[in-house]
């Protein structure tokens, strides 16, 4: 009996670690992200310019309109910039480091995106941004409420590129 609850807590561990479960807060923020980063994804390539609003949390959740109106109009403004041909494709995306301040109901995520911007079958525009994106916990969950500006790698072609 005692083999088999320990083989239990060592699979129940295995799988925690696995699943990337690293906490109830934190692993809710990744979700999001990772909800987020789909979205975008699919909102790019149909050109669905209000795709992630969803995900952004609002002046009367307790979000600051400057920095709300600025990260949610990046998104739109890069939509608007494509081409009707264009594909977009996200090669990698990695989230580099998130913390959750639960008392605060704050969290800050840090992403890294490898993305090229397909014409034709040929790339016309690429990058490797990486940013800081700032989270508010609202009754509808986690959502966006700002991100710096993001530093970019790797740039190749010039945006927009028509």
């Amino acid at each position: 009996m005692k083999t088999i609850i320990g083989l239990t807590v060592f699979v129940a561990a295995i799988v925690a670690l696995l699943s990337g479960c690293s906490g109830g807060e934190e692993g809710a923020v990744r979700r999001v992200v990772e909800d987020v980063r789909a979205a975008a994804l699919d909102g790019l390539n149909s050109r669905n310019a209000d795709a992630l609003d969803e995900y952004f949390a609002t002046v009367e959740e307790g979000a600051q309109a400057a920095g709300l109106a600025e990260t949610q109009q990046a998104y739109k403004d890069f939509v608007a910039g494509l081409s009707t041909g264009d594909a977009v494709q996200f090669h990698s995306f990695d989230i580099t480091a998130v913390e959750v301040h639960e008392d605060a109901k704050l969290a800050k995520v840090t992403y890294r995106l490898h993305f090229s911007v397909v014409r034709s079958g040929v790339a016309v525009f690429g990058a490797k941004p990486t940013q800081n994106l700032a989270l508010l916990k609202t009754p509808r969950g986690w959502r966006i409420s700002g991100g710096d500006t993001p530093q970019l790698e790797d740039v190749m072609g010039a945006w927009p590129t028509r």
